[in-house]
C-alpha cells in the first residue's frame, strides 16, 4: 500500500454476521445476517480502511433484549452498559463476522477481493485501533506502517476490558511470551465466555504494544492489511 499503483480503484466492503442457533447446548442451524456499515464503498482505497458498525437499535449483532432496551432508552445505551466491559460482551449476538473487500486493481484494472473471518474472540472491549499512517521525515510523504496493523489502544474517557485477565482465564495452558513493550501470544485469547458458548472455538491474536510511528496521522486513512481483532468502541452508541 506505500507503492505508486496499488490501490483499489471503485472498491466496497461487506460483512456479514453468523449466528449458531439450537435448543439448550445443541446447535440445529445458523443464520447468516447483513451487517450494515457506515462507509462500505472507498472511490479510491489506498492506505487505511476503518469498517464502522453502530451497535444500536436496529444492529443484527445484538441480542433481541439488549436492542429492546436502547430503544427504551430513546435510542441510547443504558448508562449500566458502562460499568464493565464484561457487560457489552453479554449484549453480543453473534458467533463469527465475515468480512469481504473487493474492487478493480488500479495495476492491472482486473478485479481483486480478499476475505477475513473473525470470530467472537476476536473482539476487543473498550479500545480502538491504533494509528496506521505517518510522514516519513525524510521524504515527507505519508505511508502506512503495517507492522501496527494489530495493535490497539485502550479508548479515552472508559476503561476497557483487562487482557492479562482474558489471557490468564482462557489460556492458562498456552505459552505467554514476554516482550518489552508487553505481550504476545501463539493463539491470543477469546473474551469473557458465555455458558452457551463455551464449547465454541473462540481463537484470537492479541498483540498490545506503543505505536513507533512518531508523527502518527489520527484521521482514518485507507491499508491493505487486515487486523487480527475487531474493536468495540463505548459511547452513548457504539461501533465495531
Amino acid at each position: 500500500c506505500n507503492e505508486e499503483g496499488s490501490e483499489i480503484v471503485d472498491a466496497i466492503m461487506k460483512v456479514v454476521g453468523v449466528k449458531f442457533k439450537g435448543q439448550g447446548d445443541k446447535i440445529t442451524h445458523s443464520q447468516y445476517v447483513r451487517v450494515n456499515l457506515v462507509d462500505f464503498e472507498h472511490p479510491f482505497f489506498s492506505r487505511v480502511w476503518h469498517g464502522v458498525h453502530i451497535l444500536d437499535a436496529s444492529s443484527p449483532l445484538l441480542t433481541d433484549k439488549a436492542r429492546q432496551l436502547i430503544v427504551a432508552n430513546n435510542g441510547s445505551w443504558p448508562s449500566s452498559w458502562f460499568e464493565h466491559p464484561h457487560v457489552i460482551q453479554e449484549k453480543l449476538d453473534f458467533e463469527d463476522l465475515i468480512l469481504t473487500v473487493a474492487g478493480v486493481s488500479n495495476v492491472s484494472a482486473v478485479t481483486v477481493h480478499a476475505y477475513k473471518r473473525y470470530k467472537i474472540g476476536d473482539v476487543l472491549i473498550g479500545y480502538n485501533f491504533a494509528p496506521l499512517v505517518f510522514r516519513d521525515r525524510k521524504s515527507g510523504m505519508l505511508e502506512v506502517d503495517l507492522a501496527l496493523a494489530n495493535d490497539v489502544r485502550e479508548q479515552n474517557g472508559l476503561p476497557g476490558e483487562d487482557l492479562t485477565e482474558r489471557v490468564n482465564d482462557h489460556f492458562k495452558n498456552e505459552k505467554i511470551v514476554p516482550t518489552k513493550d508487553g505481550f504476545e501470544c501463539a493463539t491470543g485469547a477469546g473474551g469473557a465466555v458465555v455458558d452457551r458458548r463455551a464449547s465454541l472455538e473462540r481463537a484470537s491474536t492479541i498483540r498490545i504494544k506503543p505505536g513507533r510511528s512518531t508523527d502518527a496521522l489520527e484521521f482514518m486513512e485507507e491499508n491493505f492489511a487486515v487486523a487480527e481483532n475487531l474493536t468495540v468502541t463505548m459511547g452513548s452508541s457504539s461501533e465495531s
